[in-house]
């Protein structure tokens, strides 16, 4: 008996739960694919994975991704590849799928989608198998398969050719709308050279105002100066005059002691204590003024240099705010325009050449939004064990990128790229795109992109600063002694080009990172997750019954 008619008996006799139950798929048609990968999505975590042939692990190579998905990958030392049936189990679950080795399929064909099969949703694996009953009881297995391939052939289709059809639109209109942006960039300009007057004036206002109040200030200061010398002058002469006077009388007291003259002395006595008592109210007086007035004098300095801070902070803040326009104006419509527009260089519109570079998941929204969240995570995220594969020149004699990490999500392959401009003009980012290299370095193909980061606006990339994109093709079948090349332009082609080699050890090295190895032990078919099916009495009962 040949395998594969054996584990349909097994499959047929083992427990007539795994045919009645609503959540096992029975024979759904998996394509593999030369260069490409194939994925299968799951409700839980893979417990086991079985060929029906043992030779066909000569052929596939079955790997769990991410415990709840596998991929299979053709071998390529092979040249075709036999079809076979593959039991996977998952959770509670048993399915039953139909290999199919189709050496047509591309990795870069429009009308193909990728080969993801994605049941990782319940409700909708349910649905699925309730449908592919139906078709498999009415006896039109085959052609029900048949038929939904050439409705979703057509329907996706439809997709891209809309797209397509208005991303061309896109791209004649801005052609349409050049001289528009040329009049309306002149009547911006006008604007904006009115608004620039308008700001000139008030930033020499404010100017004037603030040098006054330092004048102000500066006149304060040098009158308190003025006024402090002249009352130290006066606190001199007034204190020469109270010493001759104090000797004076010192010299009366003391002839009168010497003429033994008591009443005189009494009354010379009495009048010199009743002057030192004036002396001392008239002191306290003076005093008294010369702190009020020295305490307004300081009060009206303290105004005087808050005014001119406040000024000064005014014109500081409008110095600013006019730096800042200047520099936002130059990367608005009309500075853009003014800057590149005029001068023919397209900073609007998707870079000449690239859609040439995007295969149909390009075009499909629901893609390019699943696309945009996972690319928007890796750069958020700083992920550890980065790869660091810089490119091959540094363009414009500063703008490097690196290609930090390569992830793996589904039967994509996202590339994140660092971008870091040290120079002292703007990075466009123009036309990127990827070649895949045989072991010969040969170029073989194309990897058409998926998605990128940018995709209606693609980045300027301002001087003396850093930005992240993200590449994503389908994730093509790449060995180690392959390679591949992303190729990342500036949109003046007179800046060039750089490139970035990533060498096939790099990238199945990276996915072996998110892939678990199915190893054999003793018969081919036993698989590496089979110790851990849990050890339930319908589990024993099916193992005695295999």
């Amino acid at each position: 008996m040949k395998p594969i008619q054996r584990i349909f008996l097994i499959l047929l006799f083992s427990s007539t739960g795994w045919r009645t139950n609503a959540q096992n798929i029975n024979g759904e048609r998996i394509l593999v694919g030369r260069e490409s990968i194939t994925v299968i999505n799951f409700p839980d975590k893979v417990l086991n994975i079985n060929f029906s042939d043992d030779g066909a692990y000569d052929y596939y190579i079955p790997k769990r991704r991410e415990e709840k998905s596998i991929s299979l990958q053709f071998n390529k030392e092979q040249t075709a590849g036999p079809n076979t049936g593959l039991l996977v189990n998952e959770g509670g679950r048993s399915h039953m799928f139909r290999i199919v080795y189709d050496s047509t399929y591309n990795i870069n064909d429009d009308s193909r989608p990728p080969l993801w099969y994605d049941h990782s949703n319940l409700k909708e694996l349910k649905a699925f198998i309730q449908k592919q009953k139906e078709n498999q009881s009415a006896g039109n297995d085959e052609a029900a398969i048949a038929k939904q391939d050439k409705e979703q052939e057509a329907e996706r289709k439809k997709q891209i050719e809309a797209r397509k059809t208005e991303a061309a639109l896109a791209q004649k209109k801005s052609g349409e709308e050049a001289a528009e942006k040329a009049k309306e960039a002149e009547k911006l300009r006008r604007n904006e050279e009115i608004k620039e007057k308008e700001e000139a004036a008030l930033i020499a206002k404010t100017k004037k105002e603030a040098e006054d109040k330092e004048k102000q200030l500066e006149l304060a200061l040098q009158k308190e100066e003025m006024e402090k010398k002249a009352r130290a002058l006066k606190e001199k002469k007034d204190a020469d005059a109270l010493a001759k006077k104090q000797a004076a009388e010192e010299q009366r007291i003391k002839e009168l002691k010497a003429k033994n003259d008591a009443e005189a002395l009494a009354k010379a006595e009495k009048a010199a204590e009743e002057q030192k008592l004036l002396r001392e109210q008239e002191l306290a007086k003076k005093q008294a003024a010369e702190e009020e007035k020295q305490k307004k004098a300081t009060e009206e300095f303290e105004r005087k240099e808050a005014e001119k801070k406040v000024a000064q902070e005014k014109l500081a803040q409008l110095e600013a705010d006019r730096k800042k326009r200047e520099a936002e104006r130059a990367y608005s419509e009309m500075g853009l325009w003014q800057r590149y527009g005029k001068k023919g260089i397209d900073v609007y519109n998707i870079p000449a050449g690239q859609m040439a570079m995007v295969n149909a998941d390009f075009f499909i929204v629901a893609d390019t939004l699943r696309n945009y969240r996972i690319a928007d995570s890796l750069i958020r995220n700083d992920a550890s064990g980065k790869i660091n594969i810089a490119a091959d020149k540094v363009l414009s004699g500063g703008v490097k990128m690196t290609l930090e990490n390569i992830a793996f999500k589904d039967v994509h392959t996202y590339y994140k790229i660092k971008i870091e401009n040290e120079t002292n003009e703007d990075f466009l980012l123009g036309r990127t795109y990827m070649y895949w290299y045989d072991k010969n370095e040969k170029a073989k193909m194309i990897i058409k992109g998926s998605y990128l980061t940018y995709i209606s606006f693609y980045p300027i990339i301002r001087p003396h600063t850093s930005q992240y994109i993200v590449f994503a093709t389908r994730s093509p079948n790449v060995v180690e002694d392959e390679s591949l090349v992303l190729f990342i332009d500036d949109r003046r082609k007179e800046k060039g080009s750089a490139s970035i080699v990533v060498p096939g050890k790099y990238y199945v090295s990276e996915l072996a990172k998110v892939q678990s190895t199915v190893k054999t032990s003793g018969n081919k078919r036993q698989a590496e997750f089979k110790a851990e099916e849990p050890d339930t009495k319908s589990s024993k009962r099916n193992r005695r019954k295999k």
